[in-house]
């Protein structure tokens, strides 16, 4: 069904501890095969999709805010993931390259930041 037949379409969502839900399904920008701009805008305006993954690492985090943008779709709406390297662990660090993920992006918050490799500095110093 096609969200233009009257429908909107919607992703399941789970709960989380904090009583905020996200979407069951997320949609990943990985570098691997080109970033289309008109994928990620059909995925959020026409499939449903309000999760977002993506990584500075991918490119692609300023093309993302023209997508969202492009899209309709409003802010509240979205999920949006990025992930951290290792080079950007540590409190400070870690701050740091989450703002600067905020600000490519357009956005004042991330639903949730990951990251690759846990095991190169404790994890009591970045989250």
């Amino acid at each position: 069904m096609s969200a233009k037949a009257g429908a909107k379409l919607m992703c399941p969502t789970v709960p989380l501890s904090n009583g905020r839900h996200i979407p069951i399904l997320g949609l990943g920008t990985s570098h691997f095969g080109g970033y289309s701009h008109s994928a990620v805008v059909y995925a959020l305006r026409e499939c449903g999709i309000r999760h977002i993954d993506t990584a500075k690492r991918y490119g692609c985090e300023s093309q993302l805010q023209e997508a969202i943008r492009d899209s309709g779709v409003a802010r509240e709406e979205l999920w949006i993931t990025t992930k951290l390297w290792p080079d950007e662990y540590g409190y400070q660090t870690t701050k740091q390259a989450c703002l600067e993920s905020c600000r490519r992006l357009g956005v004042q918050n991330l639903g949730m930041s990951g990251s690759t490799e846990l095991n190169a500095i404790p994890i009591s110093e970045s989250f």
